[in-house]
């Protein structure tokens, strides 16, 4: 529902590619706890850091209190973790051990049908270098797909995410640092440096998708007859409507909306009137991709 017929219809002309490595290592060490926390409370912290570097403004799916008293080291990831179904059945930080940890690895990494390390745990660096190992496999194993509009100048004036291959299938909208553009030049070196920016330690875009503003809009939804719905939000706490009306989906989009004041991600689905095929027929001339036949498949499958 949420990634967009008229995208999944272009990505006719699309295909993909991905590797696995060991990433995020500086990220992951940002999110360790104080030095004395337990290993269980390690483990949390690392998992939670994991699932937010590639899995940006999602929202737990069920509410829960979580295994660790509020206020407690480790007590807002472990929350977290558990409304999203990570922990082990009647995990604790108390009984947390190798094969705990090892669980942990195993349900993050069967979300996206990629290969957890096997965890050797013990010390925080050895935790971490577990961690890193997995989410190298995951982040090989992703599909984001992204999708842009540019300004006159080349200015990326929205950047989207078509992401599928994910337990909460949504679009992405990231708002794009200001002066960002197309480079000089001709195919993917125009799209480089924006795909770059874009791009964190771990979900990493290169498959692409762009046109003018206009036309860029049209393959998700009508300013004036489409809404946004949202779903997420980084900042989580961020105050905003569940839904957005049809008069300001385009500055949902350009992140110029006063109510997106300080948001950076914003998750959710674009509802509204379909796209006609004449439409998008009309609209293959104007997108630009870099991507083959495959990539209706591959983009729009779910895991």
């Amino acid at each position: 529902m949420l990634a967009c017929a008229a995208v999944t219809l272009l990505a006719a002309s699309m295909g993909a590619a991905a590797a696995s490595e060991s990433v995020c290592q500086v990220e992951l060490r940002q999110a360790l706890p104080r030095v004395d926390a337990p290993g269980g409370v390690v483990a949390v912290e690392l998992l939670a850091a994991a699932v937010r570097l590639v899995e940006p403004a999602m929202r737990p799916w069920r509410q829960r209190s979580g295994p660790i008293p509020e206020g407690e080291p480790g007590a807002r990831a472990a929350r977290f973790l558990d409304g999203v179904a990570l922990l082990p059945q009647g995990w604790s930080v108390e009984e947390h051990d190798l094969a705990a940890w090892q669980e942990m690895h195993e349900r993050f990494a069967s979300w996206y049908r990629a290969t957890p390390a096997s965890v050797s745990g013990g010390d925080r660096a050895r935790m971490v270098d577990d961690m890193a190992a997995t989410l190298g496999s995951v982040s090989g194993a992703l599909r984001p797909l992204a999708v842009f509009g540019t300004g006159p100048q080349g200015e990326i004036s929205f950047f989207v995410v078509v992401w599928n291959w994910t337990p909460v299938p949504r679009l992405l909208l990231l708002a794009p640092p200001a002066g960002l553009a197309l480079a000089e030049g001709r195919g993917d070196a125009r799209v480089e440096p924006v795909l770059a920016a874009m791009s964190g330690c771990a979900l990493r875009f290169e498959n692409y998708a762009y046109a003018p503003e206009e036309q860029a809009m049209q393959l998700f939804g009508q300013q004036g007859e489409s809404v946004f719905r949202v779903l997420g939000s980084e900042p989580a706490d961020a105050d905003l409507p569940a839904v957005f009306d049809e008069d300001r989906l385009l500055g949902v989009f350009r992140f110029t909306d006063p109510a997106l004041e300080g948001v950076s991600v914003l998750a959710g689905g674009v509802e509204g009137p379909s796209v006609g095929v004449g439409t998008i027929l009309g609209l293959l001339a104007a997108v630009r991709t870099n991507m083959g036949l495959d990539g209706v498949f591959y983009h729009s499958a779910f895991p």
